[in-house]
């Protein structure tokens, strides 16, 4: 498979077994430390304004970089907090993959999640596009880096490359994505199974209002033998009454190939299904699995999809985009939320 490289992908945080206390402040969230404040270290805070009719909604915005010590690899961190009065309807933050119903005033609902990415550029702080109500929209500054191929030589773990779509997937399949009103924004993310390394696994956390939602993804290759596996965690005290929907990961279960128009389609209708399934309850931790033959794979192709998962939970809808291993190549954006 002949593949240009446009860029690396996100690598969500992976600090398994370290205590908060010996990582970066970036590389945590809320629930290990409260928040990240205005001033100290790297920190970049900022407050913009909302405006719906005569009301102004403030809100404010912290984010914070740091170098893990790992050659060309940071963390990055993201927060967002409604100081006002009133809430804010329908917040949708693109690049921390955060969209709130309800945006309740207060510490309390302040959204936060860190991610680690691998980059050759240092982190620079850049604006940010933030919407509110139908298409108000706040412009805040937060650190940013600009992924691109980073691997070191002699990098343990498998090369994740950023492809074209065109390049890579067959015009049946984009135009199938199309018809069902799926946008593919970006590039695919992928890695040739091929390459006899590993496959680095990823990890998210994100935090809110009295909840943390963990996502960890792995893919094994054996043989011709292709696992993937996506562990799924909630815990707080508002888990204990909380919903959960994540159609692209349950829809993942029946899949046993992945190279063809037909295959696509199917795993386009399980998604479906799920997404307006009941979402599940009583929901703590599971695990979403499939294991594929390596012939069975788009031109021996594993791929780093983003998808969303909804939490209802304190009377309100929280949505969050994550990104997991898995056979198809396709992108469900926050615009694919449960409504």
């Amino acid at each position: 498979m002949r593949m240009r490289c446009l860029a690396i992908t996100l690598l969500s945080i992976g600090w398994a077994g370290a205590s908060g206390a010996t990582q970066p402040a970036a590389c945590l969230t809320k629930s290990d430390d409260g928040g990240l404040q205005d001033t100290g270290g790297s920190v970049v805070a900022d407050k913009k304004e909302f405006y719906d009719g005569s009301k102004v909604f403030p809100v404010r915005t912290f984010s914070d970089q740091a170098a893990t010590g790992k050659t060309a690899e940071f963390c990055l961190r993201y927060e967002i907090e409604n100081p006002g009065p009133e809430h804010i309807r329908n917040l949708y933050w693109g690049l921390a993959g955060i969209l709130v119903k309800d945006f309740r005033p207060g510490a309390p609902d302040r959204q936060s999640r860190s991610k680690q990415i691998l980059s050759t550029k240092d982190p620079e702080v850049q604006p940010t596009t933030i919407n509110a109500f139908v298409n108000e929209a706040a412009t805040p500054k937060v650190w940013v880096v600009e992924s691109q191929h980073a691997q070191a030589e002699g990098a343990q773990f498998n090369d994740v490359v950023a492809v074209d779509r065109d390049q890579l997937i067959p015009a049946d399949v984009r135009q199938l994505l199309a018809a069902s009103s799926l946008p593919q924004r970006h590039a695919v993310l992928a890695l040739s199974v091929s390459q006899d390394k590993p496959i680095h696994p990823v990890r998210e956390t994100v935090s809110g209002q009295g909840f943390s939602l963990e996502v960890v993804s792995r893919v094994v290759a054996d043989g011709n033998s292709v696992s993937f596996q996506t562990n799924v965690s909630l815990s707080g005290d508002s888990a204990k009454e909380a919903r959960i929907s994540m159609p692209a990961l349950q829809a993942l279960e029946g899949a046993k190939a992945a190279g063809a128009l037909e295959y696509y389609a199917a795993y386009l209708d399980a998604v479906a299904k799920r997404g307006t399934a009941e979402p599940i309850t009583d929901f703590t931790s599971d695990t979403f699995s499939t294991t594929v033959d390596r012939r069975a794979l788009l031109q021996g192709t594993v791929f780093l999809s983003e998808h969303v998962i909804t939490v209802q939970a304190n009377d309100n809808e929280y949505c969050y985009r994550f990104q997991s291993y898995t056979p198809f190549a396709v992108d469900f954006d926050l615009d694919q939320c449960r409504r």
